[in-house]
């Protein structure tokens, strides 16, 4: 199942590299991944589209980072 996933990140590039990193170092394929700007220059919108299931979306989407 395909799922979309939209987060709002820091708008640093330690952020940028480091929620790609989650994905991979988990196993899972990023399909498709964008980053775009908000009104608060701090803060970025990352949507990122993958394929799993909803357990699998789930441990994507509970896991608390910070950077």
């Amino acid at each position: 199942m395909r799922h979309t996933i939209s987060v709002l990140v820091e708008n640093n590039s330690a952020c940028s590299r480091a929620w790609p990193g989650l994905f991979s170092g988990r196993g899972y394929n990023i399909d498709s991944l964008n980053v775009a700007p908000t009104q608060d220059p701090t803060t970025s919108r990352m949507t990122i589209v993958t394929r799993g299931d909803d357990a699998t979306v789930d441990q994507l989407s509970n896991s608390s980072t910070s950077w």
